[in-house]
């Protein structure tokens, strides 16, 4: 049972944190321009910080999601390969591997591009069974039909179709001089399938000058205990070729997990910007509100209660500013994606719902730390030179 005394403690409580809600809203309103920038500053380092994030977390995200749904076991490439795009299979080589014992089924995989009608350049991927692709990666037909046997056919992503304004029954030509026929539209989950083209790999062999080659191979195994045997005996039997555990492939991505790193590392600096921001902002706050702040300690509030306002203020602002910033990324994206179609592959649709926890957190500890050590220093000061200080 609540007792009076408790009663009372929990409205004064009540009351105080009001007062200091009130007074920190004041101090931001009554330095509307000072606050517009603040606010602006950290909305657009959060949008970066979100745009960069979302490209750098999307493609490997969904090469593994790849890797861990659809039973595979082994991922072959040449050893020298920077990225699956420049690696080179052999057929001879695939049929030998194909043939060792424990091996339950393969997949062979064309990766390449080209430019679509002489403009931007599309990823192309050639698969030796459409059909297994399909249902192993979990796509649909949503608009024509499949892979057909005859030559010169087509499957495009409805991401891609969209972008390059492209319906079943258009001829595109995939820079050699030659139209193909695009026969379906799918729809996939994974967005650099979803930008792409698929083609049946002799016609993509064919397409991209490479008779008799396959850029990856993915290996199922039926005891899947062996797994690090086989790796080692492909390795020992096909020196030029590198064989490596499925889930390892997300960290051989070459150049392109460098970008990743990469935009890991701006995002971070982004972050570090905001929070020198805010800091900026409240050290010249304490040095205006120094006589403000003695006549608060006058008139009987306690230190915490000062500092808290300061805090409060610098949530409000950090807070503000970083769901601003994450919101204002899903039209910088879409523009990316409409303008910047050579890329589309490893841009999502929008920023995920864990990007924008992300965001709250990291803005509320920037807000919390930029804050905390300005008003400790500005409440030590001696209140009667505080309340004289001009």
């Amino acid at each position: 049972m609540v007792t009076q005394k408790q009663k009372c403690r929990t409205e004064r409580d009540f009351t105080m944190l009001t007062i200091i809600f009130r007074y920190a809203f004041r101090n931001i309103v009554r330095t509307p321009l000072r606050s517009f920038f603040t606010l602006l500053s950290v909305s657009l380092i959060v949008m970066l910080y979100t745009v960069l994030t979302s490209i750098g977390d999307s493609f490997t995200h969904q090469v593994s999601s790849v890797i861990e749904q659809q039973d595979i076991d082994i991922v072959v490439q040449s050893k020298y390969a920077s990225t699956p795009v420049t690696s080179v299979i052999d057929h001879k080589m695939v049929e030998k591997m194909s043939h060792f014992e424990g091996i339950r089924s393969y997949d062979a995989l064309l990766i390449g591009r080209k430019r679509l009608n002489g403009k931007s350049t599309v990823f192309i991927l050639g698969v030796s069974d459409f059909s297994v692709f399909a249902q192993r990666l979990g796509f649909n037909i949503v608009k024509g039909r499949a892979l057909g046997k005859m030559p010169r056919e087509i499957v495009i992503g409805e991401k891609m179709a969209r972008i390059h304004h492209l319906n079943v029954g258009d001829k595109v030509a995939l820079n050699s001089g030659i139209s193909y026929d695009i026969v379906g539209i799918y729809s996939s989950w994974l967005n650099f399938i979803n930008a792409g083209v698929i083609s049946h790999l002799k016609n993509a062999q064919t397409l991209m000058h490479k008779a008799g080659k396959t850029s990856v191979l993915f290996l199922t195994l039926k005891d899947t205990t062996k797994t690090i045997d086989m790796v080692k005996k492909i390795n020992q039997q096909f020196p030029e070729m590198r064989a490596i555990e499925s889930q390892q492939l997300p960290d051989y991505l070459g150049p392109i997990k460098n970008i990743f790193y990469f935009s890991k590392i701006v995002s971070v600096l982004t972050l570090l910007i905001a929070m020198a921001v805010l800091l900026n902002t409240f050290i010249m706050a304490m040095s205006e509100r120094t006589r403000e702040i003695g006549i608060l300690g006058a008139i009987g509030w306690p230190r915490f209660m000062i500092v808290s306002i300061f805090l409060v203020e610098s949530l409000m602002l950090s807070l503000g500013g970083g769901i601003a910033g994450y919101l204002c990324s899903y039209p910088v994206m879409s523009f990316i994606l409409n303008k910047f179609a050579n890329i589309s592959m490893y841009i999502p649709e929008a920023p995920g719902f864990d990007i924008l926890l992300n965001v709250v957190f990291m803005t509320a500890f920037i807000g919390i730390f930029s804050a905390f050590f300005p008003a400790l220093y500005g409440t030590r000061l001696n209140i009667a030179k505080a309340v004289r200080h001009e």
